[in-house]
């Protein structure tokens, strides 16, 4: 599955219902302006605003006849970004309704770049690292944008260790990284930047590096024709039999297996 499921800049009018979707709603404001009411409270979104309308949220657009109105809809799949990237943070952004109404960001024209992005991953097709990178330059964005009103009580020296121990993992998976090294680069104790760690992500360090590795191994032997030999050696596993045993225990499936289904 996709992670980024829809994405085309309208021009045309918008007769809004009352509706609501599984996927998460990116909607970025190009021209105009119109209004979103969620449980009861209108919103007044204009140019360049930019809203994020959470999974199985009931909303209902409203745009007047006399405005020209112009908007990118981006429609994201937050279960399939999740088994991506494991982010429980952010999951919980796009798929929490219990509280608070939409989430938007006022005059953000710089991301307009990144929906003509996810725009053309959707037309014109791309990888699942293109779609994880754009997905995630919007939603970070978002999440840095409401993180001190709704953490205002938690210890921003985890958070910000979290986020540099997260960074440097998915940029140097393919290293031999250990734990109690990243420790000492920070100066703290390993079982700190551990606790740290799963506090932020739900998962430890050495979990989040698994993870990161397979999901990596697992888009090379599927889209790629590469030796399982080096797929191994280009994501950080000791050899392609530990490969292989990772792989089945997060998938279920061997690489042969994964690689046969591409091509059936």
């Amino acid at each position: 599955m996709a992670i980024i499921e829809h994405a085309i800049h309208y021009e045309n009018l918008l007769f809004g219902a009352d509706h609501t979707h599984t996927s998460c709603e990116l909607m970025f404001i190009t021209k105009g302006e119109n209004e979103i009411t969620v449980k009861d409270i209108t919103y007044r979104i204009g140019e360049n605003d930019l809203v994020l309308i959470k999974s199985r949220q009931h909303h209902r657009v409203r745009v007047r006849p006399d405005i020209e109105y112009h908007r990118y809809i981006v429609m994201i799949n937050p279960w399939e970004l999740k088994k991506q990237l494991i982010r429980p943070d952010l999951f919980t952004m796009l798929t929490d309704i219990s509280r608070d109404g939409l989430v938007i960001l006022r005059s953000v024209p710089k991301l307009r770049s990144t929906f003509d992005r996810m725009t053309d991953i959707f037309n014109n097709g791309g990888n699942i690292y293109a779609e994880l990178s754009a997905a995630l330059e919007v939603m970070s964005t978002i999440y840095e944008s409401i993180r001190p009103v709704r953490e205002s009580d938690r210890t921003q020296s985890g958070a910000r260790l979290a986020d540099k121990v997260r960074r440097y993992i998915e940029e140097n998976y393919a290293d031999n990284i250990k734990v109690r090294d990243m420790a000492k680069e920070n100066y703290i104790s390993e079982g700190y930047l551990s606790h740290a760690f799963k506090a932020e992500t739900g998962m430890s360090p050495r979990e989040y590096l698994s993870h990161i590795r397979c999901t990596r191994a697992y888009e090379l032997i599927k889209h790629t024709s590469m030796k399982f030999t080096d797929i191994a050696d280009a994501t950080g596993f000791c050899c392609a039999n530990d490969m292989s045993r990772k792989i089945h225990e997060y998938y279920e499936l061997s690489p042969s297996q994964i690689r046969a289904g591409q091509q059936e």
